[in-house]
């Protein structure tokens, strides 16, 4: 049976397929382990230092707002995607739940969109890495510490450490992970909190949206949510959790709830701020390195914010190498890549091919961008390639809002609560793209609802393409098995 053949909807059932045929070390994570790495995937240092920015560029005094729709839509995503986690044990996260309620489909459409997210956020994670630790070496007086030489030797370095500590495991990607983020959260909440005192809050203007359009909010909710988006992918380690059907979800919902409501705080605290520091920013000058300096920190504490905030980043490279891998496995074993991509490390236990292969088409991506417009990735290239990310999302997080409700009503299941927010989060994801067409940002941030579509597009034609091919030799097999068990005159053909 395929890891991806529907199974019987009355009972919970648990898809062991792909595990077992990849060697996946099974049941290693401990429930603290998994939870942990969740929240250090998404680099809460950086988020913190980032998430608020984004958001106040177009949202402004309704950056809050943003904040709170970001982590309510992904909520729902959330719950969404839980009911699918409480039944089936995948390594493809959203790309496996899909075939247990649509067609191929609607496998191959997330697998198409997933597989691009996929390099399209490690190349950005990259970038955020290359641009921290280029701005540290201009503070220090390295005045080509953004130039495309540079930020390549700073972002290869950051793609081996991270590549070198998953290929290494899942245990030793955790511990690197959650002690990069255990060290660095203190320091941009001490920014935080000496920028609130410092500015205020300004509470007035920004209950009252004073100076904010609901485009704009919803804008800076397409930019913003690049911190939240696929923050799912957690389940990807299903097959290698302890007691999964009650772990993944709880991992999976501690993002939404746990950070989405951190962010929420910190962005009410940062705005006054980040807008006193506009020039500053817009000087070339970090949001969180402008933040400390106003606050009165001083000059060497803001210099050394950019290079904690680059080392930080690494935890959101290592995680999501650990799980892009593990889908880009998943698809190998599928046919949807070449065969290689499913090989398991016989020590590690790891997707060790799987890794190497993400790992330098993100890279190849990434310089690809940098060496094409080395003076415009603050600027342009970052907003335009974290706002491509968030849409190439959408489709999958709709499909598993979609899928959760026809998994219940197929179950007798269906309750009017999960319903609703199953219903709120596929619209509420589903506008933040629709808001790219009817309100479009600046250029070349307004062109990326068109790449997405035309990227997806494509990579989903070669899916359908070599999965038709599969299935039809799959058939001829099949075909020839029966002919040969005409003609044989043994014990098979009596029995």
């Amino acid at each position: 049976m395929s890891g991806h053949e529907r199974k019987s909807n009355s009972q919970p059932v648990v898809d062991e397929v792909h595990h077992e045929a990849q060697g996946l070390a099974k049941g290693s994570l401990s429930p603290g382990k998994i939870v942990a790495f969740a929240l250090a995937s998404q680099t809460p240092a950086v988020a913190l230092a980032t998430v608020p920015f984004l958001l106040v560029v177009t949202a402004g005094n309704g950056s809050w707002l943003g904040a709170l729709l970001a982590a309510a839509a992904t909520g729902c995503v959330g719950i969404a995607v839980i009911t699918f986690a409480r039944r089936f044990v995948v390594t493809g996260s959203l790309y496996s739940y899909m075939s247990h309620v649509f067609g191929a489909w609607a496998r191959l459409l997330v697998g198409a969109t997933l597989l691009l997210g996929y390099v399209t956020l490690i190349a950005g994670v990259l970038m955020l890495t290359g641009i921290y630790a280029g701005s540290f070496l201009i503070a220090v007086g390295v005045e080509s510490g953004l130039d495309a030489p540079v930020m390549t030797a700073l972002t290869s370095v950051a793609m081996l450490a991270a590549a070198a500590l998953a290929y290494r495991g899942l245990d030793a990607s955790i511990r690197s992970a959650v002690i990069l983020t255990v060290a660095t959260v203190p320091i941009v909440l001490l920014i935080t909190i000496a920028s609130a005192v410092h500015t205020g809050l300004d509470l007035g203007a920004q209950l009252s949206l004073k100076g904010a359009s609901l485009s704009g909010i919803f804008q800076g909710v397409a930019a913003g949510a690049v911190f939240l988006v696929a923050f799912e992918s957690s389940a990807a380690l299903a097959a290698e959790t302890r007691d999964a059907k009650r772990n993944v979800p709880v991992a999976v919902m501690s993002i939404p709830v746990v950070l989405g409501a951190i962010y929420l705080i910190t962005t009410v605290l940062q705005v006054p701020g980040l807008i006193a520091a506009a020039d500053a920013i817009s000087a070339g000058g970090s949001p969180a390195g402008a933040l400390a300096q106003q606050a009165g920190l001083g000059t060497p504490f803001a210099t050394a914010t950019d290079l904690v905030l680059a080392i930080a980043n690494l935890a959101s490279l290592i995680a999501f190498v650990n799980y892009g891998s593990r889908f880009v496995a998943t698809l190998a074993t599928d046919g949807l890549l070449p065969g290689v991509a499913a090989r398991i490390h016989p020590r590690f236990k790891t997707p060790s091919m799987a890794i190497i292969g993400l790992s330098l088409l993100s890279m190849g991506f990434l310089l690809a961008l940098v060496w094409r417009y080395p003076h415009e990735l603050l600027a342009k290239v970052f907003p335009a390639l974290s706002t491509v990310t968030v849409y190439m999302w959408v489709i999958p997080w709709v499909l598993v809002c979609v899928g959760a409700i026809v998994l219940v009503v197929r179950e007798n299941r269906a309750r009017f609560a999960l319903v609703a927010l199953a219903v709120l989060g596929a619209v509420g994801v589903s506008w933040v793209y629709i808001n790219g067409l009817v309100n479009a940002p600046a250029p070349p941030v307004d062109a990326m609802s068109y790449v997405f579509l035309l990227a997806a597009g494509s990579v989903f034609a070669v899916f359908f393409f070599l999965d038709r091919r599969r299935r039809r030799r799959i058939h001829v097999g099949e075909g020839a098995g029966d002919e040969l068990a005409a003609d044989d005159p043994g014990p098979a053909r009596t029995r």
